[in-house]
């Protein structure tokens, strides 16, 4: 049986001067979950492409405009899209909380009090909750204000496998990175609108994420999740990963060729598909997962079959993902039903 990994604060906690890069990729047809089991989980995301980049980095929050409205933060964090904004935490030697932010073109944000954002060591199954309040900016305080109420985080390392990410050099190799845990956060919170001390307007919010951490890389190697617009608009997705250097070798037991392509027919179909299983495959499992990652369908492929037919007329129409995982390989498509 495989250790399960733990994820300390050696390189986590971040410190005035630190830089951290992510490039930013679309999020069509991503599946959060991966292919195998909860435990050892191959999260092969290789084809991911960049749509753009975007830098993290940490200052002294003494040298910050709104420093003494933060005065126990140790490290402020500004980034090349929130411009002249920064969020303001306070670092232990085992946590990150999380004090609030500012934001000149908009609001600023004050947590009362602040609540860590992270805790470590992160060990899968161990759940960190914590509750918070707040109040934001232009309004105030008093009868006209704007307050956050009913905040609540919750923070669970749910899983823990192999991360497979782009090449971080032009026309390189995969870049692995094993004993990786993945985090599955949900945050909560209300807005609310207060005017001549009621409540005009109460807007509800759902942040729901994924972050993979890695032993040797400082904050999340990948990022995908949700979040509700604050003025009540669609929900707005985010999905980015770090492009740097994993471990440079394939783990035991991964295959190099873990996406090759599935043949599935008709495709377009309406009611029966059928899928080619690949020469040598002994005993697989084929899942169906929508768009946003759920996974619909799943049927077992017993040894000695080349072809495995289904029955998709009950599944809505739309685009599927189509994934058929071996022990140490997987061969995907997309299938379209109408």
């Amino acid at each position: 049986m495989a250790q399960v990994p733990q994820i300390t604060s050696a390189n986590q906690i971040p410190a005035i001067g630190d830089t951290i890069d992510y490039d930013n990729a679309n999020s069509f047809g991503f599946d959060e979950a991966g292919s195998g089991g909860v435990v050892d989980v191959l999260w092969d995301y290789q084809t991911l492409s960049s749509t753009g980049a975007i830098s993290f980095w940490y200052e002294d929050p003494a040298g910050t405009v709104e420093a003494a409205n933060f005065p126990t933060a140790t490290v402020a964090m500004a980034n090349t899209v929130l411009s002249n904004g920064y969020e303001y935490f306070e670092t232990t030697a085992n946590s990150i909380a999380r004090l609030g932010y500012t934001d000149p073109a908009n609001a600023s944000l004050y947590y009362t009090p602040g609540w860590d954002r992270y805790q470590f060591p992160l060990d899968p199954g161990v759940s960190n909750n914590q509750t918070y309040t707040g109040w934001m900016t232009s309004l105030g305080a008093g009868e006209d204000s704007v307050t956050i109420a009913q905040g609540n985080y919750q923070s669970t390392p749910d899983a823990y496998g192999t991360v497979v990410l782009p090449p971080a050099v032009f026309g390189g190799t995969p870049e692995y990175f094993d004993d990786v845990i993945r985090v599955h956060t949900v945050e909560t919170f209300q807005i609310i609108l207060w005017l001549f001390g009621t409540p005009a307007i109460i807007i509800n919010v759902t942040d729901d994420y994924y972050f993979w951490f890695d032993e040797e890389t400082q904050e999340p190697i990948l990022i995908f999740g949700t979040t509700t617009d604050d003025a009540g608009g669609a929900p707005q997705t985010v999905l980015r990963y770090q492009p740097v250097a994993g471990t440079g070798t394939v783990p035991a037991g991964v295959s190099v060729a873990t996406a090759q392509k599935l043949s599935v027919y008709p495709n377009p179909t309406t009611e029966l598909v059928n899928i080619e299983i690949p020469e040598g495959v002994t005993s697989a499992t084929v899942n169906f997962s929508n768009l946003i990652g759920e996974t619909i369908l799943s049927e077992k492929v017993g040894a000695g079959v080349n072809q495995q037919q289904l029955d998709v007329s009950e599944l809505p129409a739309g685009i599927y993902n189509v994934v058929l995982s071996t022990r140490n390989e997987s061969y995907t498509t997309k299938l379209v039903v109408r």
